[in-house]
């Protein structure tokens, strides 16, 4: 879509194709600047994708990582 963004929210906690490819990645243990390098995206992009997933999964505090994680391998994307 051009000048939108791509992908559409699905039903796996509402999350984007891209939110949910960030979360698979960061579910493997990657840190946000080699999520950045393998995405092709700035690094601050990468922490806007974290921080809407955590939103819409009802995420926060220490612990956000680590439940984000296993969701991410409940639903087959880590």
């Amino acid at each position: 879509m051009p000048g939108g963004r791509s992908g559409t929210a699905d039903g796996a906690g509402g999350l984007s194709p891209r939110e949910r490819e960030v979360l698979g990645l960061l579910a493997q243990g990657r840190s946000n600047d080699e999520i950045a390098a393998t995405l092709v995206l700035s690094v601050r992009t990468v922490e806007r994708h974290v921080a809407n997933a955590y939103a819409k999964l009802r995420l926060s505090g220490r612990s956000a990582r680590v439940a984000a994680s296993a969701w991410a391998h409940a639903h087959g994307i880590a």
